[in-house]
């Protein structure tokens, strides 16, 4: 913990790393080192009414969520598989609509994804403003797994795999229905 900064630079920047899940008073305390709880929660009001956090009340507690925090539900949904820096049109749609399917659970995601011949499975969760993933994939009929993330630029979803000790592919998506 960096002590040289101030106790607001303490929270945002605690609240960025916990992302949309949101934290208690009593956690910013404890993972920020500001010494007094009444300290924590005069900040995060103060926060609040400048609207730099939401406020949300999670069964008696009160969380708190940074402003622009992306929702899980956000992501959810049946992207399509516009272009791709690494891959041609004609090899994106090799053998099939290409897409990313999001399911959201909470602050955690599932999903599959079909891109020309990989396709594959993923599990992860919402850390700050993107998502964090593991997956197991088929790539040309061979079994591949690796990490990725998804982020989200203005309306468009970025799909990154690194597959492990080896290649790194990024997909451009719109949201959509392929079938």
């Amino acid at each position: 913990m960096n002590t040289s900064k101030t106790y607001k630079q303490r929270v945002l920047e605690y609240l960025k790393q916990v992302g949309a899940q949101g934290v208690t008073n009593a956690q910013i305390k404890k993972q920020t080192g500001i010494p007094s709880h009444q300290q924590v929660y005069i900040l995060t009001q103060e926060l609040a009414r400048k609207k730099e956090v939401t406020t949300q009340k999670k069964g008696g507690k009160w969380v708190f969520v940074l402003a622009d925090s992306p929702s899980p539900a956000t992501f959810e949904g049946e992207w399509l598989v516009i272009s791709s820096p690494d891959f041609n049109q004609e090899d994106l749609t090799t053998t099939t609509t290409p897409c990313v399917c999001i399911k959201a659970e909470r602050y955690t995601f599932s999903g599959t994804f079909e891109i020309g011949l990989i396709n594959g499975d993923f599990a992860g969760r919402l850390d700050s403003e993107r998502v964090l993933f593991s997956f197991e994939a088929m790539d040309e009929l061979e079994p591949v797994h690796g990490a990725g993330t998804i982020s989200l630029e203005d309306d468009l979803l970025v799909f990154r795999l690194l597959y492990y000790a080896g290649d790194e592919w990024t997909f451009i998506c719109k949201r959509g229905v392929s079938k």
